[in-house]
C-alpha cells in the first residue's frame, strides 16, 4: 500500500511540477469577489467542496486542459475540470493571451452518488472547437468556492493529446 501512495505521489508531483513550468500569469483580476462568500467547508466525502476537490486541482494542473487534432480541428477539451466542478463557483479559459472566456459548467447532481456526473448533453460542454493548429496554449483560472483563485498557462506541446 505504501508502495502504491508513493508512486502517485511522485506522479501528482511531477504533473505539479510540469504545470507550474508554463507561463503561469497572476489570476487575481479574473473573477469578481465583490458580494461573494466563502461556502462551508465540511467535507461530505462527494468531493463538492474547495477543501476536496482544490488539493487534486493543484496536484493535476498539467491536466487541467488537453488539446487533439480532429477532423481538421483543434479540440480543446476542460473535462477535468468539469469532472471536479463541485467545489467551483466559475471558471475562465483563454486561448493563445485572448481575452477571458467564461467556461460553462453544468450544475453539480447532488441527488446522485457522484454529483460530479456528466448526464444527458452535458459532455458537450467539454471541449471547443479552433482552426487546426491555431491553439498554441491555453489559460485557465479557476475560482473555488472557498474564494481562491488558481490559475495555470499551458503550452500546446504540453497539453497535445493523440
Amino acid at each position: 500500500m505504501k508502495a502504491k501512495f508513493l508512486i502517485l505521489s511522485v506522479f501528482l508531483s511531477a504533473s505539479s511540477v510540469l504545470a507550474q513550468s508554463s507561463s503561469e500569469m497572476p489570476a487575481a483580476d479574473s473573477f469578481d469577489l465583490v458580494g461573494l462568500s466563502p461556502e462551508d467547508q465540511t467535507p461530505l466525502g462527494k468531493f463538492t467542496t474547495a477543501a476536496e476537490v482544490g488539493p487534486i486541482l493543484e496536484m493535476t494542473k498539467a491536466n487541467w486542459l488537453a488539446v487533439r487534432e480532429y477532423d481538421g480541428q483543434d479540440l480543446v477539451y476542460f473535462s477535468h475540470i468539469l469532472s471536479w466542478r463541485c467545489g467551483l463557483i466559475a471558471a475562465k479559459f483563454s486561448i493563445n493571451g485572448e481575452p477571458l472566456q467564461v467556461l460553462q459548467m453544468p450544475e453539480c447532481h447532488m441527488k446522485f452518488q457522484q454529483p460530479n456526473v456528466l448526464i444527458d448533453d452535458e459532455p458537450l460542454l467539454a471541449f471547443r472547437r479552433y482552426e487546426l493548429g491555431s491553439v498554441q496554449s491555453v489559460r485557465m483560472d479557476i475560482l473555488l468556492d472557498d474564494l481562491t483563485v488558481k490559475s495555470v498557462t499551458i503550452d500546446r506541446s504540453d497539453m497535445l493529446i493523440p
